[in-house]
């Protein structure tokens, strides 16, 4: 239930509507139950699709994800926390700019922690499709923060 509501609450940005999209979500979720169909994919990963479907009822997903910076840790100087944030806010942008398919598998995979196969079922697609998408959605995000790719590590960048 907790990674439910973190996913919706993380589409949202509103804890409210996230509670009540959660309660939807598992209320659906029992009235379905009776004619769920296993297909080798776990009954979480419907709920997800669910969820998603009902936030977008709601109100129109923005074109962005937002995350909440985390509070600096203690020994961590003014100029770091500083520093952390600037690259949080990079982070967030470069994320946003993302094409929309892209962004949900970004915020599936990293802020629900689903794996391949979950994010599949929740976005109706097939795991290699979902994977593609992971591979670009990073090394666009690798580009446009300045990370090294895969094949570049150990090597200099051109």
């Amino acid at each position: 239930m907790e990674r439910i509501f973190a996913y919706v609450y993380t589409l949202t940005r509103d804890r409210e509507l996230a509670e009540d999209v959660t309660a939807a979500t598992f209320a659906k979720g029992l009235e379905e139950l009776p004619r769920f169909e296993w297909r080798g994919v776990p009954y979480s990963s419907w709920l997800y699709r669910v969820a998603s479907n009902l936030v977008a009822r709601h109100r129109q997903l923005p074109g962005w994800i937002e995350l909440t910076p985390s509070h600096a840790a203690d020994g961590e100087s003014p100029p770091e926390a500083v520093e952390r944030l600037d690259r949080a806010q990079e982070v967030r942008a470069a994320v946003r700019d993302l094409p929309a398919d892209q962004r949900q598998v970004v915020l599936l995979r990293f802020a629900a922690e689903l794996r391949n196969r979950e994010i599949a079922a929740v976005m109706g697609r097939s795991e290699g499709a979902v994977k593609l998408l992971t591979f670009r959605a990073l090394t666009t995000l690798r580009r446009r923060l300045g990370a090294p790719l895969p094949a570049e590590r150990g090597r200099g960048r051109p």
